[in-house]
């Protein structure tokens, strides 16, 4: 079995070490032979020739995961995505559906599209939805999404004013949060006109101020990055986010390894 990981900005070996930990326990408990990081580009919008959009990065880590994949064509894999990286797991999912018995479990860290009805079993609804839609998956019931409150990639809520700002550019969530920060307005007027807001008629008698002033403490969130800290802190059970998402990703595996009790009977007759 192999772990095939796609974050979003290189979480996967970084200085904080939060997804380094929980990755190399997660390892330790499934006995992985590997763990991998997908590579993908991040897209960018000044190449003057050929700009490379989000649908072209996440494309580039679909092939490097299919590569990964049939590297080793008799193993099971975990697929783990974290923030924007996780639409490479869509992606892939939905692009190899002859692959999918091979799939023991998907986790989804901070997932953009993630649905709001799904959140980690036994732990309290996060709040929002992701900020980019809403994608369920081919396998939901071995998907395990993990979000916390306030997190403004897979907690926004529904009628967000951010999602305009996201549905209208060809870069991730996270550039277009990190490009808004950069010159944030100061007038509610300068910051509709930012978020692409008055470009969409249907989504006008939303743009009153407690819902600019929501986006605005949102990107201000996304900024600071103190949310992050919640995914590895304790819960009232002890247990962090991470921690209980890798729980249930054992329990997954560790449940899809386990023949069936009555496979002797079956075999038998």
């Amino acid at each position: 079995m192999r772990i095939l990981i796609a974050d979003g900005e290189g979480a996967y070996r970084s200085s904080s070490g939060r997804m380094d930990d929980f990755v190399d326990d997660l390892s330790t408990r499934l006995g992985a032979r590997a763990v991998v990081r997908v590579q993908w580009p991040e897209p960018e919008r000044t190449r003057l020739h050929r700009p490379r959009s989000w649908d072209a990065a996440s494309a580039a880590g679909v092939a490097d995961l299919a590569r990964l994949v049939g590297l080793h064509p008799s193993d099971g894999i975990v697929l783990l995505g974290c923030c924007c990286g996780c639409r490479v797991i869509h992606d892939w999912l939905d692009a190899y559906p002859e692959q999918l018995d091979r799939v023991l479990a998907v986790g989804l860290l901070a997932d953009p599209y993630r649905p709001r009805d799904r959140w980690l079993p036994g732990t309290a609804d996060p709040g929002g939805q992701g900020v980019a839609g809403r994608r369920v998956g081919p396998v939901p019931e071995r998907t395990f999404w993990v979000s916390v409150p306030g997190d403004p990639l897979s907690g926004i809520e529904r009628d967000s004013l951010l999602r305009s700002a996201v549905r209208d550019s060809p870069l991730t969530p996270d550039q277009v949060y990190r490009e808004l920060l950069e010159d944030l307005p100061e007038s509610r007027t300068q910051l509709a006109l930012r978020l692409h807001v008055l470009q969409h008629p249907a989504d006008w008698p939303m743009v009153f101020g407690r819902r600019l002033d929501e986006a605005r403490a949102a990107l201000v969130r996304y900024g600071d990055r103190g949310y992050t800290a919640q995914y590895s802190e304790p819960g009232p059970d002890g247990r962090s986010p991470l921690e209980t998402l890798g729980d249930r990703l054992v329990d997954e595996v560790g449940a899809r390894r386990t023949p069936p009790q009555d496979l002797p009977e079956r075999l038998a007759s």
